[in-house]
C-alpha cells in the first residue's frame, strides 16, 4: 500500500509556500513535529490548505526524544573536547529560529530547541559540555529555549524526525535539500561525524518515495505556484481520489523497484540515476503517452464543429431566413451530432485517464497551468455540458 502521509522536517512551519502547495498535491497528509505547547504560527496559505482538507497532522515527539537521547549523549560525551571547541555557546547571541534563515546556518548566532522536544538527560549532557544553555524570552507569552549551535540543532532535528518516522511509518520529506542526506539510522558515530563534517552522504533510499513524488508533481505545475489559489489545490485533492490512488501506486512501484534492485549500490549519484530511470518508466512516459492519446481524440475539432451555426456568417443568416424552420432543424441536427461525438470522445478520454497512473497528473496540469481566453471559454462550455476534463 502506498504511503500517503509525509513527515516534514527539520522545521515545524512549512517555510516555502510553493513547496507546500506542491506537497499538498501528492501527500494525503503532512505530519510535522510539534512539541507540546509549541507556539505554532502558520502562514495564511498553509492555514488555507489545512482548513480545506485537513492536510497537516501535528505529532508530539515526546516518545521519540527518549529513544534518540542515548545516542546523542554518547556522541557528546565521547567527543566533548572537539565539539566544545566548535559549538560552545558561551559568548554567543541567541536568535529565535523562526526568524533565522536556516538551522544549518554557519553564522555565529545560536538557535533554540523547544524544551519538550529534548530529553532532560540530553539537555543536562549538553549543558555540562558547554554546548547548550537556557534562554527565557518575555513577550506576548513567556517562552523558554534550549539554546544551541544551529548545526547541532539541525542534526538533532533530523535524527528526531527519523525516529518519529520509524514509530509512525510516515515518510520523511523536506523542502531543505541538504536535509535529504540526513536520513537513515543515527548512531553515536554518525552523529559525531555529521557534526564534525566527516559524514559520508547517505544514498537516499529512505527519502526515495518523497523524491519521486515531488519530481512527478513538479513536472506538471506552472512555473510560479505563488499565484495559484490554495482552494484550487484543495479541490484537486478532494475531487480526484481514484486518479490520485493510481498515481500514488505508480510512485510506490517506482521507488520499490529501485530500492529493491540497488541494495548493493553505495554510490549516491548512481542511485539517483536508477531513481530517474524508474521515474521515467513509471511516471514520465505514461504521462506523455496519455497526453498523446487524448490529443489524438481531436476533441478540439469536435468542439469547434459543435459551436458553428449557420447564423455565424451573413450568408448563413440569409440562408436561415430563406429556409426558415428547415435551417433550424438542420442546425439542430448538426449540433446534436457534434455533441454526441464530443460526449463519445469525452467518455474515451475519461477511460484513458482512469486507466493511466499519470491521469491524476494530467488533471493537475490542466487545472493549474494558465490557459488562453479561448481555452478557458472552451472549458467553461465543456464543463457546462458535462464533458470537460
Amino acid at each position: 500500500m502506498a504511503l500517503q502521509t509525509g513527515l516534514y522536517y527539520p522545521y515545524v512551519h512549512l517555510r516555502d509556500e510553493s513547496w507546500a502547495k506542491a506537497a499538498a498535491l501528492y501527500w494525503r497528509n503532512m505530519a510535522r513535529v510539534v512539541p507540546a505547547g509549541f507556539p505554532v504560527r502558520d502562514r495564511e496559505v498553509v492555514r488555507e490548505l489545512n482548513q480545506g482538507s485537513d492536510f497537516l497532522v501535528d505529532k508530539d515527539p515526546r516518545l521519540a526524544t527518549e529513544v534518540v537521547a542515548p545516542a546523542f549523549i554518547a556522541a557528546v560525551q565521547d567527543n566533548a573536547e572537539v565539539l566544545r571547541a566548535r559549538f560552545a555557546v558561551e559568548g554567543r547571541q541567541f536568535t529565535d529560529w523562526r526568524s533565522s534563515p536556516s538551522l544549518a546556518s554557519t553564522a555565529r548566532h545560536l538557535t533554540g530547541l523547544y524544551p519538550p522536544e529534548v530529553s532532560h538527560e540530553l539537555v543536562a549532557a549538553l549543558e555540562e559540555t558547554g554546548l547548550a544553555r537556557w534562554e527565557h524570552r518575555v513577550g506576548r507569552r513567556q517562552t523558554s529555549w534550549v539554546v544551541v549551535d544551529p548545526a547541532l540543532a539541525w542534526t538533532y532535528k533530523c535524527a528526531l524526525t527519523q525516529e518519529l518516522a520509524r514509530q509512525t511509518a510516515f515518510a520523511p520529506v523536506t523542502d531543505q535539500l541538504s536535509a535529504y542526506a540526513a536520513t537513515g539510522h543515527w548512531t553515536p558515530a554518525r552523529i559525531a561525524n555529521t557534526l564534525l563534517g566527516r559524514a559520508v552522504p547517505t544514498i537516499g533510499r529512505d527519502s526515495a518515495q518523497a523524491t519521486v513524488a515531488m519530481m512527478a508533481v513538479r513536472c506538471v505545475l506552472p512555473a510560479d505556484l505563488r499565484h495559484v489559489p490554495a482552494e484550487k489545490i484543495v479541490r484537486l485533492r478532494t475531487e480526484y481520489a481514484d486518479e490520485f490512488a493510481a498515481f500514488t501506486a505508480a510512485v510506490e512501484a517506482a521507488t520499490t523497484e529501485v530500492v529493491g534492485a540497488t541494495q548493493e549500490v553505495t554510490d549516491r549519484a548512481a542511485f539517483e540515476l536508477h531513481l530517474q530511470g524508474a521515474f521515467d518508466l513509471h511516471v514520465a512516459q505514461p504521462l506523455e503517452s496519455l497526453r498523446k492519446a487524448i490529443n489524438g481524440l481531436k476533441m478540439d475539432t469536435v468542439y469547434s464543429t459543435l459551436t458553428i451555426k449557420p447564423e455565424a456568417t451573413l450568408a448563413g443568416a440569409g440562408l436561415g431566413l430563406w429556409l426558415g424552420g428547415t435551417a433550424t432543424a438542420v442546425g439542430a441536427g448538426i449540433a446534436f451530432t457534434a455533441l454526441a461525438a464530443r460526449q463519445a470522445a469525452a467518455r474515451e478520454r475519461d477511460t484513458l485517464v482512469a486507466a493511466s497512473p499519470a491521469g491524476y497528473l494530467l488533471r493537475v496540469e490542466k487545472e493549474l497551468n494558465p490557459a488562453t481566453v479561448l481555452q478557458r471559454a472552451s472549458r467553461v462550455v465543456a464543463r457546462a455540458s458535462g464533458v470537460g476534463i
